[in-house]
């Protein structure tokens, strides 16, 4: 097989076009056309800088081979407005603006205001009547119009918030709903790897967001302004270029092994865990390969679309058709195409990025195995820029828990900021994490903890270690509770900010102090139990059949978008349990002793495990004999 050719190395997760110095911020005087704000609105013109389109018609664009007209098209752009009354305050759903290209379908709900989508040869705007009061941030999702929960539902219980006297003093505010934290937690709908049309294609998924708070809480100001940044592809595009005489190899359909189902929107990143987890990743449904779908045609459209995935997935495109083997015996044959180098081979492991596009070049093909190379590009509307190397993305998707830190006392939320058991008790104390980034970057990280004016309970753990790989270097950074915490009495959430000299980026990594849980229990009367609270034991009669229940009530962490309920596990065998595990944050156990022991001494123990914190809650259990 041959080497990749011009391969980059690829950050598993690309920033936010809200995050770039794509965004740019104006004021401007309004129109003569009445395009005034009125006393309780501000109007905000939302400059869109790509090439969008309002028609599906595809046309031939004179040197704008990267991304064609059908993967420009919005049929659906929804704005959410998140609103506080402080600039550093705590955002909640404030307005949602949308665009429909069939104008009958609309968003009810108070809070929901139609625009139109005005498109230009570089870029596109909306205008909104955004209200005034609050600071706020502005996320863009395009033709991707469900929001999925972390449990699989939809999420469509939109509410606005409410200022009780706008601009005036005594001014109340009603939160909104969902939060910024909870919303930042909501992803695409999941491909089915069971559904034969279950594929991605155009009109793509993009998203964009304007992150840096608006001040429009002066009422007395009425001048336009101005927001402007881009929307990325969700997706990344396979594009695959064959010529079937030489290789003999004639493609009839393209998948992807080991893909994911789904992304987050804010940011892009893989739905599922890092590494990956049972159900995680799928097979996608095969799509049709046609001659208008290779990458030398005029249309150029792409292949395949798939969502993002990281290295450690082992992704790998799926290409099926008939080898010509002579001039009258075509053989079906299914090839493997790795997005690693094979072998010795030398080069950078890859990845499947968002907003990139991947060409295969096949060069020779024989029963068993397929040679091709693979080039890499930027996705973007200007050009092709094919030895793209991104500089280190430095969020907190590249951070994970580590060694002594990786225990039940710490927990890495859904928002990648860190819980912690700050109690004397805790049993372990220390945190560590690791975070990765370009080989020649690693040592220029700088760390410095905040403790906003409170006890200094979390201090460094020794030196930085670094672990140079093929594609990166991982750096691990270890903390530990302080010498005498126990008679520390203001504990505060610590800051954790790391400086990248190299590229002037920071990262936040708040860590809170907490006592990290188990469920809380009580119990459900059922005859022939009771329970003593002091001693968190349970005592039923040792009669055949005998069932005691238990209420759960499991903790949750803020910004934990994981399920927030809790597993339950029984040492020994002559006790079951029903359910062994819930999702909800409160439900019952029962528990059940099919037959009476013969020994009345008999004793066992129930642990309750919480989803979120992973503390446990250990009920002990005896028996009580009954008298005939």
């Amino acid at each position: 097989m041959n080497l990749f050719k011009h391969i980059p190395l690829l950050a598993a997760i690309l920033l936010l076009a809200a995050c770039t110095s794509e965004n740019t911020l104006e004021t401007t005087t309004p129109p003569d056309e009445g395009g005034t704000s009125d006393g309780n609105t501000r109007e905000v013109l939302l400059l869109l800088k790509n090439k969008l389109q309002v028609t599906p018609v595809e046309t031939k664009a004179a040197g704008d081979p990267i991304a064609t007209t059908a993967e420009n098209y919005i049929y659906s752009l929804d704005v959410y407005v998140f609103g506080s009354n402080t600039e550093d305050g705590d955002y909640t759903f404030l307005q949602q603006f949308y665009y429909r290209e069939d104008a009958r379908q609309t968003v009810s709900g108070d809070y929901a205001t139609s625009f139109t989508l005005n498109t230009g040869a570089d870029n596109s705007t909306a205008l909104l009547r955004m209200k005034k009061g609050l600071f706020v941030k502005v996320y863009c999702i395009a033709n991707s119009t469900k929001l999925i929960q972390a449990d699989g539902t939809e999420f469509d219980d939109f509410k606005g918030l409410i200022q009780s006297n706008p601009g005036q003093a005594g001014n109340a505010i009603t939160d909104g709903v969902p939060t910024e934290s909870d919303f930042k937690t909501f992803h695409t709908p999941a491909l089915q790897a069971d559904v034969a049309d279950d594929v991605l294609l155009t009109p793509l998924p993009m998203t964009g967001a304007y992150t840096t708070p608006l001040d429009l809480t002066d009422f007395s100001v009425s001048t336009r302004r101005q927001l402007g940044f881009k929307l990325t592809r969700m997706v990344a595009r396979f594009d695959v270029t064959n010529n079937a005489a030489d290789s003999k190899f004639t493609i009839e359909s393209v998948s992807m092994g080991n893909g994911r189902t789904g992304a987050g929107y804010f940011p892009v990143k893989v739905l599922g865990a890092t590494p990956a987890q049972a159900g995680d990743l799928i097979t996608y449904p095969a799509r049709e390969y046609t001659d208008t779908q290779t990458g030398v045609n005029t249309e150029g459209k792409g292949i395949f679309y798939s969502y993002p995935s990281p290295v450690d997935d082992g992704g790998y495109l799926i290409l099926t058709g008939t080898y010509a083997a002579n001039k009258t015996e075509e053989i079906p044959v299914t090839y493997k195409v790795p997005f690693k180098p094979a072998g010795d081979a030398s080069g950078n492991y890859i990845e499947v990025a968002y907003n990139h596009r991947y060409t295969i070049n096949i060069t020779k093909a024989d029963e068993y195995h397929l040679d091709f190379t693979i080039d890499v590009a930027d996705w973007t509307d200007e050009g092709d820029i094919d030895d793209y190397k991104p500089d280190n993305d430095f969020t907190k998707d590249a951070l994970a828990l580590a060694g002594t830190g990786n225990s039940a006392d710490v927990k890495l939320l859904a928002d990648g900021n860190i819980v912690m058991d700050a109690t004397s008790s805790s049993t372990s104390g220390k945190l560590a994490f690791t975070i990765a980034g370009n080989n020649s970057e690693a040592s220029a990280i700088v760390e410095k903890l905040d403790y906003a004016g409170g006890d200094e309970w979390l201090v460094a753990d020794g030196d930085r270690e670094t672990t140079p790989t093929k594609a990166s270097t991982s750096t691990l950074f270890k903390y530990k509770m302080a010498d005498g915490i126990g008679s520390m009495t203001d504990f505060r959430p610590v800051t954790i900010r790391l400086s990248n000299k190299a590229s002037g980026k920071n990262l936040d990594i708040k860590v809170t102090p907490t006592a990290l849980s188990g469920p809380v229990i009580s119990l459900v009367p059922v005859a022939g139990s009771s329970y003593d609270a002091a001693t968190n034991t349970v005592t039923i009669d040792n009669t055949d059949g005998q069932t005691f229940k238990l209420h759960a009530i499991a903790p949750a962490l803020s910004g934990e978008a994981g399920t927030t309920g809790s597993s339950v596990s029984v040492a020994g065998a002559w006790l079951t349990a029903d359910p062994s595990s819930v999702t909800t944050a409160e439900d019952d156990y029962t528990f059940t002793m099919a037959t009476a022991q013969a020994s009345p001494d008999e004793t066992t123990t129930v642990t309750l495990t919480s989803a979120a914190t992973s503390a446990t809650t250990v009920v002990n259990v005896k028996l009580k004999t009954v008298i005939p």
